[in-house]
């Protein structure tokens, strides 16, 4: 197993497609063509946008290419350039499926925004039947006419959808205008029903709180967001704010009327969301059926919470949204700058910092990405996550003592009956433990880490691996890393685990089984690669256990393992003749 510190980030497991090179630029429509088409291969959106814009230029007749620069300039966040696009795309034919029901959902839009209504209503009158955008249309002309003639009127048409797929996207919406129209059971009614369907989210839990609180039944919002401050994330931080607000005698003062522009928005970024949950959900069908699904293109969900940031610029979920999915296309740079903009008090402010960190980390400027873990710590001395963070990267820069005073300090404030999530802390405390050398306080940390989520592979490998390390316990070491495996049989740390207790205990060809699975799971982890060269060389296969050593320094170990593979190689194992 590789005990690593990285592996506690948030947001760890980044896909990076391809990086956002610059593009060679050429002056005429095959040279601008070309350009634009190796700059979307890239998932340089901007680059692509205005390199599409060019060849549009030069060949104004041709569709296909102005729909490609419509298209690119709607994902990289330029809405009013895609909006010019648009005008030309909407009654098009050849557009690809979606396209120009999308290029008319822009114009809608992009009227909604500057508060013409009665243009919005007469482009969304032409919207075509494209089911899965149907929503999002459906919603912004409801909210079309509320800003026309009022929330009554949006009412009568958010009563009668085309279909039950679109009822399930309307049921917060219902809420919000009923709330409006002085109509609080029904409000109440519609958030319960959004809650407990697929596309409440964060904004039904908190209407739902704010109109207990509102209606005066301030101990069951309270109890409210104690029950929904169990999950993790936004949520979480959402709930623990409005408890202490609670607390502290303060009122709610959120307020349920939403512009049309607000609300559309969030009928743009709950569809994205949805199409995006999707669109993964049927990539791990196929990858699991044995097929290739090749690289992942996420461009209609990206261009949905676009669109949403276009017409809220402070719904913050989908900014955090088009942030991580530029992370998502190895945009960094950009990702940062979205993530900057997401303020403190946001429910979404530690997981962008988190990920806006995991950015900086990548782009290998980890003092920057400490020093605004830092900063972020101490505006905030909830953002107990952020800690955990900044632990783990002060323990991948060996500041391991460091890491473990912060972590002291976050432990401590935890209490007797810590939340189940609570093992990541006594995890990460005790990996810097052993690395300080201290193993009775770290296997202490380990085992609570154990007794707090008995069911976690992590934990349970962790105590597991570091027992059978140091040959102690070894049949129990053994039921907590078999137990893990059951757990998460794909993982290629855990596998390893396995495999070194096999070889602690002399069992190398068991243990050869494992390690080779393990390396061929994580072929670039070094503390696994180096765990096979030395049951190569317990087998007598020494050519081999020199050449998994020498890999393994070429994968960027820790000095500690570094040191440690350089007398392998020089020297061999000790007990044995070289």
């Amino acid at each position: 197993m590789r005990i690593t510190f990285s592996r506690f980030l948030v947001g760890a497991a980044i896909v990076v497609l391809a990086g956002c090179a610059s593009t060679p630029r050429q002056d005429n429509l095959t040279g601008e063509y070309l350009s634009g088409r190796f700059a979307s291969r890239v998932n340089a959106f901007e680059d692509a946008a205005e390199a599409y814009a060019d060849a549009a230029a030069a060949a104004p007749d041709v569709d296909v290419i102005a729909g490609r620069a419509f298209s690119y300039y709607l994902a990289s966040g330029d809405i009013e350039m895609a909006a010019v696009y648009a005008s030309r795309l909407a009654s098009a034919d050849n557009q690809p499926e979606g396209g120009a029901e999308l290029a008319r959902l822009t114009i809608a839009a992009q009227a909604i925004k500057a508060g013409s209504y009665a243009r919005a209503k007469a482009v969304l009158a032409e919207s075509g039947n494209v089911p899965f955008l149907e929503p999002a249309a459906f919603l912004m002309g409801v909210w079309t006419e509320v800003g026309m003639k009022g929330p009554e009127a949006g009412l009568r048409i958010l009563n009668n959808p085309h279909s039950e797929f679109i009822r399930a996207f309307t049921l917060v919406h219902r809420g919000l205008l009923s709330e409006q129209v002085g109509h609080d059971d029904e409000a109440r009614a519609s958030y319960q029903a959004a809650l407990l369907g697929a596309y409440g989210g964060l904004e039904a839990s908190l209407a739902y709180g704010s109109l207990l609180e509102r209606t005066g039944n301030v101990g069951g919002a309270r109890e409210f967001y104690a029950l929904i401050g169990r999950e993790a994330g936004p949520v979480q931080r959402a709930a623990k704010a409005n408890i202490a607000r609670i607390d502290a005698g303060k009122k709610n003062t959120a307020n349920a009327i939403k512009t049309p522009a607000k609300a559309s928005a969030l009928g743009f970024y709950v569809l994205g969301e949805a199409l995006l949950q999707q669109m993964v959900i049927q990539r791990e069908a196929v990858q699991n059926a044995g097929f290739s699904s090749g690289d992942p293109s996420f461009v209609l969900p990206l261009s949905l919470a676009q669109l949403a940031l276009y017409l809220d610029p402070e719904l913050d979920s989908a900014r955090r949204r088009v942030a991580s999915m530029f992370m998502l296309y190895g945009d960094y740079e950009r990702a940062i700058e979205e993530f900057e903009h997401i303020p403190p008090e946001s429910p979404y402010f530690e997981q962008s910092r988190i990920e806006q960190a995991g950015a900086l980390t990548i782009l290998e400027r980890q003092k920057e990405a400490i020093a605004l873990l830092e900063i972020a710590a101490r505006d905030d001395e909830s953002a107990v996550n952020v800690r955990l963070s900044l632990a783990t990267l002060l323990a991948i820069e060996n500041r391991h003592a460091d890491a473990v005073d912060l972590l002291n300090k976050v432990i401590g404030t935890l209490g007797e009956d810590p939340e189940p999530d609570a093992w990541r802390f006594f995890i990460a405390r005790g990996a810097s433990l052993l690395e300080l050398d201290c193993w009775p306080e770290a296997e202490a940390d380990l085992k609570r880490a154990v007794a707090i989520a008995p069911e976690e592979p992590t934990a349970l490998n962790y105590l597991g691996y570091s027992w059978a390390e140091r040959g102690l316990n070894l049949e129990e070491a053994f039921e907590l890393i078999e137990k893990a495996v059951s757990l998460q049989p794909g993982s290629g740390a855990i596998i390893d685990s396995l495999g070194w207790a096999y070889y602690q205990l002399g069992n190398y060809e068991e243990a050869l089984v494992h390690l080779e699975n393990a390396a061929s799971l994580e072929p670039a982890d070094p503390t696994i690669t180096d765990h096979l060269g030395d049951v190569y060389w317990r087998l007598s296969r020494k050519i081999e256990a020199r050449y998994q050593w020498l890999r393994a320094l070429e994968l960027e170990p820790s000095e500690k393992l570094r040191f440690a593979v350089e007398a392998k190689i020089n020297q061999g194992l000790p007990g044995d003749n070289q």
